[in-house]
């Protein structure tokens, strides 16, 4: 869920950064020894105040978005949203290695019409359920986790109640062990069948977010008429009329006792009602964006016309990303701000990646509130940084599936500016052999392309998409795949990283054809070579065995021209995580 840059060789690559962020390891590892040592300072964090923000649009000589491809003519003209909130006060909370007991909150979320409330009709309709939860009142250092262990309706016409959850019968025994302080998913608490959920790995993302402590759970999560899901059950690929409700359990990151310890459970659930048709191809519809510059060279690099030229070709460059492989989505509204060094702009302006939660919780509080759960917040800062290491890091995603509301840890995306330690590494420097008046592709930095490239894979995340696969550790092969069938299962290859080869000697086979991508496209001949070997690859973009969402690989982002044509990575969005797109509130 980040890119980074190699800080001595300039070259990029993604270091386990991902899965570093998205385990209970890293979560509990506080939980289970430093909240212990804190003990005596357990008086509860003060609220994140909100950032004084400039728009745009009200300071002279600002940028003004003039961003080419850019359609709001892609909107659906079919998306409304409504939300209702739900709050339970005085809650019990569970370390992560506890049982739940009595501990399990029920939420009732009232009654749904499938048409009214989603938009379907027939095989008509694109609309979905999403649960945004956080909790309140957390009364020592931390925080927990909001986690939900159920979703069910009780169906209006069969009275037959539907679980879209279903966790083992076990689980309520713990649903992590932490024997020696590091905590783990409990092997006795997987997913069970049925459920909306693919596996534990799945359920867990949603659960307990890289930075902060809200769960996002958006249904339908799997749609068993999309070619190839065949692990998604037929009664969950979309939602009934019915009496809604949810379960769940505050999980505290504290290592230590709980004994009448409580705090507030806020659920806000977000209706998304989209009357087009199911749309089981490429994805379609307009993202909303707040893109606020953040520090004064950021700003003032924007006010220059070479500046303000690079920030429209960037976010040029993603839109076309965005678009590639026959999808139709497109940036819609982009909105500007400016968060100045007279506000702490330039404080989080080259920010280190563990206070990237603070850049979003402030960040966030500091745009227009009416653009809330309808535009996602990107932040431009100068550098983002690990303490101690060689390299910064490109990008990052709140999350998988971001947040809808503001004010979180996990609302928004960053992105690094100055990739290259200087020259040619800063927004009035990008793309020195273009003229103000044309700047073609081919005349575009590496760097800069690699900039747009990010920004387009990490909205993915945001979105609700994973990577393919990815390595646990730089020390094992272990990995973890993408649990979506029509992605490939890309096989451990020697170094930090996968590559394109990995992904071409896959065995999943692909859609309805039963073929795997190398017997469908002949990928070692022709066309770039594949990382690290003498093996050219030729990606066949119109083959649809091998269009398995690579717009989520995040190591091989190559760029080069041959014979006058631009040849990429391909960047298709699959069938199966169109519709996890679809079901997004931010997709309109």
């Amino acid at each position: 869920m980040g890119w980074t840059k190699n800080a001595l060789s300039g070259t990029s690559q993604l270091i386990a950064f991902f899965t570093l962020l998205f385990t209970v390891v890293a979560i509990s590892t506080t939980g289970c020894s430093l909240i212990a040592k804190l003990e005596s300072l357990d008086a509860a964090a003060p609220p994140i105040p909100a950032a004084k923000l400039y728009p745009g649009a009200s300071v002279p000589g600002a940028w003004t978005p003039t961003v080419n491809g850019v359609s709001s003519n892609l909107t659906k003209g079919t998306v409304t949203t409504s939300t209702q909130t739900y709050q339970k006060n005085g809650v019990g909370m569970i370390r992560f290695q506890d049982s739940w007991g009595p501990n399990e909150i029920l939420v009732d979320l009232g009654n749904y019409d499938a048409a009214n409330d989603f938009g379907y009709s027939g095989n008509s309709g694109n609309g979905s359920l999403t649960l945004t939860a956080d909790t309140l009142n957390y009364p020592f250092q931390g925080g927990a986790y909001p986690v939900l262990t159920s979703f069910y309706v009780v169906d209006s016409v069969s009275n037959s109640s539907i679980e879209f959850v279903n966790l083992g019968p076990n689980c309520a025994n713990g649903m992590w062990t932490c024997p020696s302080g590091i905590c783990e998913p409990n092997p006795a608490c997987p997913i069970a069948s049925p459920s909306a959920y693919l596996n534990r790995d799945d359920w867990d993302q949603h659960q307990t977010p890289p930075y902060g402590y809200t769960s996002v759970n958006t249904f339908p999560h799997c749609d068993p008429s999309v070619g190839g899901w065949s692990t998604c059950p037929a009664n969950m690929g979309s939602l009934p009329s019915g009496h809604y409700y949810a379960k769940y359990v505050l999980v505290s990151d504290r290592g230590i006792g709980l004994a009448g310890a409580t705090a507030n459970l806020r659920v806000r659930t977000t209706a998304k009602k989209d009357t087009a048709a199911r749309n089981f191809g490429p994805s379609n519809g307009t993202i909303n964006l707040n893109v606020i510059l953040v520090g004064d060279k950021n700003i003032n690099d924007s006010h220059t016309p070479k500046g303000a030229q690079n920030l429209n070709l960037l976010f040029q460059e993603a839109n076309q990303i965005l678009k590639a492989g026959n999808s139709n989505l497109s940036f819609g509204n982009i909105t500007t701000y400016e968060w100045r060094d007279a506000n702490g702009g330039d404080y989080v302006s080259q920010i280190d990646y563990s206070l990237v939660g603070l850049l979003f919780a402030s960040g966030s509080q500091g745009v227009d509130q009416s653009s809330e759960a309808n535009t996602i917040n990107i932040f431009l800062v100068r550098d983002i940084e690990i303490t101690g290491a060689n390299y910064s890091i490109l990008g990052i995603s709140g999350g998988v599936e971001g947040p809808l509301f503001n004010g979180f840890p996990s609302s928004g995306l960053v992105f690094g500016t100055d990739q290259s330690g200087g020259s040619q590494g800063v927004l009035s420097e990008f793309n020195p052999s273009c003229s103000l008046s044309s700047c073609p592709r081919d005349s575009q930095d590496g760097n800069f392309l690699e900039m747009g490239a990010t920004i387009a894979h990490e909205l993915g995340h945001y979105l609700g998409l994973n990577h393919p696969s990815e390595k646990v550790s730089f020390i094992t092969d272990v990995q973890r795949h993408d649990p979506l069938s029509d992605t490939p299962t890309c096989a451990p290859r020697a170094g930090p990283y996968l590559d394109q080869l990995a992904c071409y000697q896959d065995s999943t086979a692909q859609l309805a054809s039963a073929q795997k991508c190398s017997t469908a496209c002949d990928a070692a001949s022709g066309g770039a070579y594949y990382i690290g070997t003498s093996k050219t690859v030729n990606y066949c973009p119109n083959t649809p065995e091998c269009e398995f969402n690579h717009l989520m690989w995040y190591t091989t982002k190559q760029r080069s021209k041959g014979n006058g044509v631009w040849m990429e990575d391909g960047n298709q969005i699959s069938p199966q995580s169109s519709a996890v797109i679809q079901w997004n509130p931010f997709v309109r």
